[in-house]
């Protein structure tokens, strides 16, 4: 699953169906009353992890965090952005993530098996979709020599991936969190 390398640290986000709704939405679909955003929005409570993962401290407003990162699922490609801003309410959100309108992270494309919603599709559409997956995870792995890397899971771990340490934050009904390998010392 992580190209044989040793996850160090790893965070992840359950995706719920307006962000899903949003990140899919076609380009003549605009919310009569404004708003729809862009983006994936990191919940106030998933905050800490987040800022624990990036090494960071929360950005003052108009400053982001970018990260460049690989896709897991195809290790050859060249990395990309991920921008992390900050939001009202102590949120942040993972910024310019609607496929149509800017260039999603690759990982989290349909082409590699990101659940997508056709033009005329709405949130509830997306909540069936991802009840019908089992759920969705989005997560950034860093890994020992620090390379970053993402990508998303569904559904249920398979027998292998029940054994990851950090199997708990990425799958299921968790919202997510963040893991850290420590080694224990006998």
């Amino acid at each position: 699953m992580f190209n044989n390398s040793a996850i160090n640290e790893l965070w992840s986000l359950k995706i719920n169906p307006s962000d899903l709704y949003n990140i899919e939405r076609s380009l003549n679909d605009n919310p009569e009353t404004g708003g729809g955003h862009t983006y994936i929005q990191v919940p106030r409570g998933n905050v800490e992890n987040l800022l624990s993962f990036l090494h960071q401290d929360y950005p003052r407003n108009g400053s982001s965090i970018t990260l460049e990162v690989g896709v897991q699922q195809n290790p050859e490609m060249p990395l990309e952005k991920i921008e992390f801003w900050s939001k009202s309410a102590g949120r942040m959100r993972i910024a310019q993530q609607n496929r149509h309108r800017h260039n999603r992270h690759s990982a989290w494309s349909p082409e590699r098996g990101f659940p997508s919603l056709e033009p005329g599709q709405d949130t509830r559409d997306a909540s069936r979709i991802l009840q019908d997956i089992g759920g969705l995870h989005i997560y950034i792995a860093r890994c020992s020599e620090g390379s970053l890397w993402a990508g998303f899971t569904k559904g249920i771990p398979s027998k292998n991936e029940n054994s990851l340490p950090f199997v708990d934050i990425l799958w299921g009904n968790t919202t997510g969190g963040y893991w850290i390998y420590e080694e224990k010392i006998f």
